[in-house]
């Protein structure tokens, strides 16, 4: 069957619509469109380089970003089946791309990266620091973890084991995993001697998604490590995690929105508040939930800034003082 996204057309075996699907032979999922939208509206904002795209699958990231951002791109998957079925599809789309079957390790550093993508069904755990030693003084890893539940579900110790970091269930879990994944990309690079900037991340569907843009550097690494801390929420020490900015501002002011699809615009918009405040507050009072609109045009007319978060469907950033905040949301 053949899908479009973006401005591509490929050849895919299966279709998932809904979770992680399962994993197979050339199978594409939909929910990772946004994952793939945002590494398109990032790289097209950066002059253009050498990208790997670790484990290409049917290679629908990496031919987007050959033939939507502009980049030369190798496709790489030690399945043989998909190997050829990318060579097929980046044909199909007037790509000319380097296709390889290698086992990710020897991909990464068979040369150095402006960008390399490792996009694995799971963990990316064992490979990201052959992702980011792999990368040029500079270069960027965008990685995806799939594994949530190890960090927001029943299975945390596990989390812990793979992440180095104790999380937290409840409404805050999906904030908290974001910046133990951060963190973890963060402990890899400066392992290397390598700082990691943040300049977007994705928590969406089933997956998290990080950008992290490395240089090399031990006083810059140290620097880095500084912004790691463990912190207190609901009474229970957590963490440690990533307490800085989520998102580059200057990098969000360059993406270019206007051809993503419709939930990547959602979500996007969404990224100018994450920033707002460390976690988020509810939009509940004594038991009572109070319109969200409500709440931020209210806290807009008071002067402050307010919107919506992704990390949860009923949580509010804002820069307001939190007593402030209650007092404002136990009137209304």
């Amino acid at each position: 069957m053949i899908i479009r996204e973006g401005k591509t057309d490929i050849e895919v075996f299966n279709e998932f619509s809904n979770g992680p699907g399962k994993a197979s032979t050339g199978f594409y999922n939909k929910v990772m469109e946004v994952s793939r939208d945002m590494t398109v509206g990032l790289l097209s904002t950066i002059h253009s380089g050498k990208a790997l795209d670790g484990m290409a699958g049917t290679g629908i990231r990496g031919i987007r970003i050959a033939r939507e951002a502009g980049w030369k791109v190798v496709l790489n998957d030690r399945n043989p089946r998909n190997a050829s079925l990318m060579k097929k599809n980046a044909e199909m789309n007037g790509v000319e791309a380097e296709i390889m079957t290698a086992d990710f390790m020897c991909a990464a550093s068979s040369t150095k990266w402006d960008y390399i993508d490792l996009d694995p069904y799971g963990t990316p755990a064992g490979n990201v620091e052959a992702a980011i030693s792999g990368l040029k003084d500079g270069g960027i890893l965008g990685v995806t973890m799939t594994d949530t539940a190890n960090l927001e579900g029943n299975t945390i110790m596990k989390g812990y084991r793979i992440y180095g970091s104790t999380s937290l269930k409840g409404e805050f879990s999906r904030e908290l995993s974001t910046r133990i994944f951060v963190k973890y990309a963060i402990e890899r690079g400066a392992s290397l001697g390598r700082s990691g900037k943040v300049l977007l991340c994705i928590r969406d569907g089933h997956y998290i998604r990080t950008f992290v843009q490395f240089k090399k550097g031990n006083r810059v690494s140290d620097h880095a490590l500084s912004t790691l801390k463990k912190v207190v929420v609901d009474g229970r020490e957590i963490g440690p995690l990533y307490t800085g900015k989520l998102y580059d501002t200057e990098t969000l002011r360059k993406i270019d929105i206007s051809h993503l699809s419709e939930r990547s615009r959602k979500i996007f918009g969404n990224f100018w508040n994450e920033d707002l405040m460390f976690l988020f507050h509810m939009n509940d009072y004594n038991g009572r939930e109070i319109n969200m609109t409500r709440i931020i045009d209210s806290i807009v007319a008071r002067g402050y800034r307010a919107g919506r978060t992704n990390f949860n469907d009923k949580g509010i950033k804002t820069d307001i003082d939190p007593l402030e905040y209650r007092a404002l949301i136990s009137s209304l």
